[in-house]
């Protein structure tokens, strides 16, 4: 019973070394290895020339709506979250596709889909684990979109956190290059690295 405890508590200890910001070398060693989705999804992604400036104008909507019901997250605020998804949903639903076509249109399409799939559960979603979830989708889809339309105006950082949704890991879009975990909200706000600056 007694080697049980100490066990329970060495892998609690090492869990908290692998994402504490205070524990710069572990950190940094705990999630330095590309996941295979992000590397998957990276692959996909084509990233368009001529965009019109109407598309990446409303995708911007779409990338302020996001990162709204990320800082929700972060502050573990659920309905707030739930709220910034619904807006994001509605800012989907008025996009025009009037200046898309080809292949352009077609990975719209794609992504819209995602989107809405992902948006749909969260306004389903009874607790903030289910929203956070979700937001794996969500985010996918808005990497795809501003990745290939150019949608940010300006940096944006695609970031990873090894032990997000219990510990398959996901990825999220942000703002700023510090860590700001929306998937572990305030138990583990600084846990992640960033994968990518767009």
């Amino acid at each position: 019973m007694k080697t049980k405890s100490i066990l329970v508590s060495f892998l609690s200890a090492a869990i908290l070394l692998a994402c504490s910001g205070s524990k710069k070398e572990a950190h940094e060693g705990h999630d330095t290895a590309q996941p295979a989705e992000s590397a998957t999804v990276a692959a996909e992604i084509k990233v368009f020339d001529n965009v019109d400036p109407s598309v990446k104008s409303q995708l911007t909507g779409f990338l302020s709506d996001y990162l709204a019901m990320n800082q929700s997250l972060i502050e573990d605020n659920h309905d707030g979250a739930k709220a910034a998804a619904k807006k994001l949903s509605e800012t989907v639903s008025k996009f025009d596709m009037s200046k898309l076509e080809g292949e352009q249109m077609a990975f719209y399409h794609i992504q819209e889909a995602k989107l809405n799939s992902a948006l749909t559960e969260i306004g389903k979603a009874s607790d903030i684990e289910e929203t956070r979830v979700e937001l794996a989708g969500v985010s996918e889809a808005m990497y795809s979109l501003v990745k290939a339309y150019h949608a940010n105006d300006t940096e944006l950082y695609y970031q990873y956190c090894p032990m997000a949704l219990n510990n398959e890991g996901a990825n999220w879009l942000s703002s700023t290059k510090e860590i700001i975990n929306p998937y572990m909200g305030q138990r583990m706000l600084k846990c992640g690295k960033t994968q990518e600056t767009l």
